[in-house]
């Protein structure tokens, strides 16, 4: 089971705001009683949950990338209910809080800004590099690697 990270959100491709709601289809595995529930800015985590191996061990990738101010940066995909375009938010997380939920263009800045970024990037990183996506997903090729030299 998953949550669902939530909040208002624009869609780079149509332009169109979606409802702070699940219709976003951004979802996450951070919690490990997960049972569908939403998760907007205020939402307090579980110390366990956010754990660097905690992040990973819920389908998320380390970028290597250092913390600048002692949050933790999660890159996120979502859905834009409307015209069904893949779109991507930065989740911040400062301690065990939900700090802010906010829609980014996912270019190398963003990546390099970010602690994480979900593991369903590898379809992106394949897309961008033209590797085949299982070298990706079972890590023979670094997806963070590739997207970091891909991506504007």
């Amino acid at each position: 089971m998953y949550d669902y990270f939530v909040a208002t959100m624009t869609c780079t491709s149509c332009g169109t705001s979606s409802a702070a709601d699940s219709s976003t289809d951004m979802q996450t595995h951070l919690r490990d009683d997960a049972r569908g529930i939403e998760i907007g800015a205020g939402f307090e985590l579980d110390p366990t949950e956010v754990r660097d191996q905690d992040i990973r061990s819920s389908g998320y990738l380390a970028t290597g990338r250092p913390r600048s101010d002692g949050a933790t940066r999660l890159i996120e995909s979502w859905t834009c209910p409307v015209c069904k375009r893949e779109n991507w938010a930065r989740i911040t997380i400062d301690g065990t809080k939900v700090a802010a939920i906010e829609g980014i263009a996912l270019d190398r800045k963003a990546l390099e800004g970010a602690q994480f970024i979900t593991d369903g990037c590898c379809v992106l990183a394949a897309r961008l590099s033209g590797l085949p996506t299982h070298d990706l997903m079972t890590g023979a090729v670094d997806p963070v690697k590739v997207l970091l030299e891909r991506l504007p």
